[in-house]
């Protein structure tokens, strides 16, 4: 595999990146593509970056102690899509340095508001962002916390599986990002229902997960709620769906028997293999031990790491506690 970095052959990961993962490196996202999860890798100091298939990848790492966080970058939107756009400035939150985090925060607020403060008060490449065809969805997840989003595009693309979402059903479909935003705006005014799921519910949700069909049964009886005010309020500007999506993970045994990753993934030495995901959350083995382990990603994002010969952290389970 050729690239920028020039491939290094690393014995302590399982694929041949092509990046030199004999230098510090950082994970910079964790991405889906065709609802198929990848990591994406940089390494300080260099332009390109590079994906790999997160499914069967081993990792042996440590959190370099004495060197900074690195800024991920920003992300552009246009009329043809989101680009990502690279940054090597340290990072001053837990992911971004300020011009990023600033530059993002002012992105989300314009996308997230387009319906109330209007086409012409928002820069002309959000606004062309947006006019364009977009999905409603409501989705719910193993702990039964049910949200109502927004996805651009005529597909649906991978937001439901970015998301974690256990099962999800497409509403409707209208003609731009400012009519979506609209009904996802009366749908939360008149049922109630919430336009964000923290993490940790859904983390816990895998955990200790309500059953698939009262989940399944649960999202039908709201769904049949939102397409009689959907119904009313469409008019012209769209179409109702009723369309049912699963996630890929429904039928994989790992995620019926999980335990928590008994150690902070941000800090120390960490082996394990990913063997799938769900949204950013990661279904892990760990050599000597049975359990099938539930990490959450993103914690590990923008930290420098190395690879090499040294000791893991030894785990700590819950049971030898007692």
């Amino acid at each position: 595999m050729n690239s920028a970095f020039g491939w290094v052959p690393n014995p302590h990961l399982n694929t041949e990146m092509g990046i030199n993962t004999d230098s510090v490196f950082y994970l910079a996202a964790v991405q889906w593509q065709s609802e198929k999860p990848f990591l994406e890798f940089r390494v300080h100091g260099h332009q390109t970056s590079e994906s790999e298939k997160a499914n069967g990848l081993q990792m042996k790492f440590r959190i370099v102690a004495d060197q900074q966080r690195r800024c991920i970058g920003t992300i552009e939107r246009s009329k043809d899509g989101t680009i990502s756009v690279q940054c090597d400035l340290p990072a001053v939150t837990a992911r971004q340095c300020e011009r990023c985090q600033t530059k993002d925060n002012i992105a989300a607020a314009n996308m997230h508001q387009a319906h109330r403060r209007g086409r012409e008060s928002i820069n002309k490449a959000m606004a062309e962002y947006l006019t364009h065809p977009h999905r409603l969805y409501l989705a719910i997840f193993r702990d039964g916390s049910i949200k109502v989003g927004t996805t651009r595009g005529s597909s649906g693309g991978n937001r439901l599986v970015e998301q974690g979402a256990w099962y999800a059903n497409y509403l409707a479909q209208v003609d731009d990002g400012f009519i979506v935003r609209e009904l996802e705006d009366l749908l939360t005014q008149e049922l109630g229902i919430s336009q964000a799921v923290d993490t940790r519910k859904k983390f816990a949700g895998h955990l200790q997960p309500l059953e698939n069909q009262y989940l399944d049964d649960r999202l039908d009886q709201l769904s049949n709620e939102t397409q009689k005010i959907l119904a009313k309020e469409i008019g012209n500007r769209g179409v109702l769906l009723g369309e049912r999506w699963s996630n890929p993970r429904l039928e994989d045994l790992m995620w019926s028997d999980l335990v928590a990753y008994p150690a902070a993934i941000n800090q120390g030495a960490h082996e394990f293999t990913i063997k799938s995901m769900v949204g950013r959350l990661a279904g892990c083995k760990r050599n000597g031990f049975e359990e099938n382990f539930l990490l959450d990603l993103q914690p590990l994002v923008a930290h420098p790491l190395e690879t090499g010969d040294f000791d893991v952290d030894e785990f700590v389970m819950q049971d030898s506690l007692f």
